[in-house]
């Protein structure tokens, strides 16, 4: 992992040294989203270039072994899962294979075209000891598999994962109007982490006992949502003056939704004759809120000073350091040199 508010101070560091003025957090998130999936493709392009320099004896062991070092900023985005149904998991860059039966079988792709011609003889006929497949669209769009013969086993999956998205999140100063990095991680269905509170609400306006309460809606039977899509946000309510003052998000939890209530009922000890009835808005949510919630570079660590660079280079900035723009050339030619193949 490379920390997302390492990278963008030492990005807006580099750019107040040579005097090109300022990277937004949008601009930011958004070439630094491009630069993670760069280094993803140029690393499979220097992968095969070291293993064929490999074949041919040039390559030294030990620290020396470059393939096995890039090999290891390949395998960071490493995933293995299990097929739901037929369809494969829609974050694949790049897939590895396909088996059965802990490992032990593996499936050979095939070009769908070819299927007939396997099919026609005894000797290519797939089994369940060399079983096939090839690859289709559904209706919606989604990539799936079809098997020969059909196999009641669960398939697993290995996989290179395409680069979860990184993003740096932050607050505003309210005074002197300056991004403060928010470190909370981002989860898209989750609360927003926040002493702000949970404003939308149906407050106990008095009766209540002065104090604090914490709970995890979904979870327990005083704090409640109206469905079962929520689970594992923490909040804490407090009551001052007999009434609800505030709601704090303490951990964002996941599978949250707009509309949704959380209830705080008198048994929780929070007091008073009603419910508190908390409504969960679009902004509460991370998904909802433009500027909240942080995601790291999913990226090898040693990958840190090149990613600064290509971040750099993609927002169109010329370095005048010999030093970095030659760091910067070498990625943006690994780039044009993937999109020529």
């Amino acid at each position: 992992m490379i920390n997302v508010n390492t990278v963008y101070k030492s990005v807006l560091s580099i750019l107040n040294k040579e005097q090109r003025g300022y990277l937004t957090p949008d601009e930011f998130n958004k070439n630094a989203s491009i630069a993670q999936l760069n280094l993803l493709e140029i690393a499979f392009a220097e992968y095969n270039r070291f293993l064929s320099m490999d074949t041919l004896g040039r390559i030294n062991a030990g620290y020396a072994d470059l393939p096995e070092r890039i090999k290891e900023k390949i395998e960071v985005f490493y995933k293995t899962s299990t097929l739901t149904g037929s369809k494969l998991p829609s974050d694949i860059f790049k897939l590895i294979d396909l088996n059965i039966i802990n490992k032990t079988i593996s499936l050979e792709e095939i070009d769908k075209n070819e299927l007939a011609y396997i099919l026609s003889s005894p000797l290519t006929k797939p089994s369940k000891d060399f079983p096939i497949y090839y690859k289709t669209t559904t209706a919606l769009g989604e990539t799936s598999i079809v098997v020969e013969p059909t196999i009641t086993d669960t398939i697993s999956i290995d996989y290179i994962k395409i680069p979860t998205t990184p993003r740096f999140g932050y607050t505003t100063n309210a005074t002197y109007g300056t991004n403060i990095y928010d470190s909370n991680n981002y989860i898209a269905d989750g609360l927003v982490v926040t002493s702000n509170g949970l404003t939308t609400r149906t407050t106990i306006a008095s009766g209540a006992t002065n104090g604090t309460y914490t709970g995890t809606p979904g979870e327990t039977t005083n704090y409640t949502t109206n469905s079962a899509n929520g689970t594992g946000a923490s909040i804490t309510v407090t009551v001052a003056g007999n009434a609800v003052t505030n709601v704090e998000v303490v951990s964002a939890g996941s599978g949250y939704v707009a509309g949704e209530t959380i209830m705080v009922s008198p048994g929780s000890g929070i007091g008073g004759n009603t419910n508190l009835i908390i409504t969960i808005g679009a902004n509460d949510l991370y998904s909802g809120n433009t500027t909240r919630g942080s995601r790291n570079f999913e990226l090898h660590p040693s990958e840190e000073n090149i990613l600064i660079m290509s971040i750099l280079g993609l927002a169109g900035v010329q370095i005048k350091d010999p030093g970095l723009v030659s760091l910067t050339s070498q990625a943006l030619q690994s780039q044009a040199t993937l999109k020529s193949q």
